[in-house]
């Protein structure tokens, strides 16, 4: 049976809706319920941790001892995943730079939810300080970024401010990805067919002597019946589907919701509740489709269930075949970058 490389890459993070949830529920404990699965297996994670909410935490520690508990206990759990192996990288929500904490809890604010609402000297000092918090968490180098919202483009605006930090890998495309919401545009429908490539101020673009170097999420076609099926299971609040996590998503604008209950959409291979049901078949759609790529599954934990550990389980056991990868395995692929 022939290898195939897989990564697990989880967006570590809060809710940003009306209520945020807690770090145990949203990030903790369902982290810590994924890697005993994974251990199973000697599979590792990475977590594209948002580092934003590390650099308010830390703001706010000397005035609010619960929120000096939330950073030491995040920092201890990613410490002690990166001395196991498991992979820290970056995820930028920018929103936290107008987010504000008092006894009341979490204002969030998402008026500047884009990397791109900020200047281009705003935009390097985000990243610069968020890469930075972040170093603090991991034993391994930080290269690597995934945008938070997908919202990469246009990448040219961000460019400098990555390649000057030493960010050179993205993981933020999925084939067909689209969002025509303002706040959260993107749109990936010309992605280039290849496992991965490099590029230099377009990520749709493949550019030999391109300095960044992507490597895609894989995606699967899901027709409306599947988002139905959701919608029910919603409703009725089944506790296998019941998601981990505490508190509310962002609402997006009625168009997304229309799409997806009316038409094919897609969407990346994701482990988050109900999704996790489309593994094999999302599997054996990327070996016809993808011949040599790396089949990149990504989630969050906040967002994992009951039943996304069953179906990840049930997954990996009759998968063997699979060659559990994290992004420093791929430091091979752009040799004449600087390594973190």
């Amino acid at each position: 049976m022939k290898k195939t490389d897989y990564l697990i890459s989880l967006d570590y993070e809060l809710f940003f809706g009306k209520n945020t949830g807690s770090i145990e529920d949203c990030m903790i404990t369902p982290t810590n319920k994924l890697i005993t699965l994974l251990n199973k297996y000697n599979s590792r994670v990475c977590l594209f941790v948002d580092a934003g909410f590390l650099v308010k935490l830390k703001e706010y520690a000397d005035s609010f001892p619960e929120l000096a508990k939330q950073y030491r206990d995040i920092k201890q759990q990613l410490l002690t995943l990166s001395k196991a192996g498991h992979d820290i990288q970056l995820h930028i929500h920018p929103h936290w730079v107008d987010t504000t904490y008092d006894q009341d809890g979490w204002h969030i604010d998402t008026s500047r939810y884009r990397l791109h609402d900020f200047s281009d000297s705003e935009i390097n000092e985000i990243v610069r300080s968020y890469k930075a918090e972040l170093t603090t968490c991991t034993l391994q180098p930080i290269f690597a970024y995934r945008a938070g919202g997908w919202c990469l483009q246009p990448f040219d605006t961000l460019s400098k401010a990555l390649s000057d930090n030493g960010i050179w890998l993205d993981s933020t495309l999925f084939n067909q990805g689209y969002s025509s919401d303002p706040t959260r545009y993107f749109d990936f429908t010309n992605m280039p067919q290849q496992p991965y490539w490099t590029f230099s101020t377009d990520p749709l673009k493949p550019d030999t002597q391109g300095q960044f170097l992507e490597i895609p999420i894989s995606a699967f076609k899901t027709s409306p019946l599947f988002f139905w099926k959701l919608a029910f299971h919603k409703k009725v609040s089944s506790k296998k589907f019941k998601s981990f996590g505490n508190g509310q998503a962002m609402v997006a604008n009625k168009q997304y919701y229309i799409e997806r209950l009316t038409k094919t959409t897609y969407g990346p291979v994701m482990i988050d509740g109900a999704k996790a049901g489309q593994l094999e078949a999302a599997l054996k759609s990327h070996h016809k489709q993808n011949a040599g790529a790396i089949f990149n599954i990504m989630g969050h934990p906040k967002s994992l269930a009951p039943y996304s550990l069953t179906k990840l389980d049930q997954f990996l056991n009759n998968n063997p075949q699979l060659q559990c990868k994290t992004f420093q395995n791929f430091r091979h692929l752009m040799p004449n970058r600087i390594q973190g």
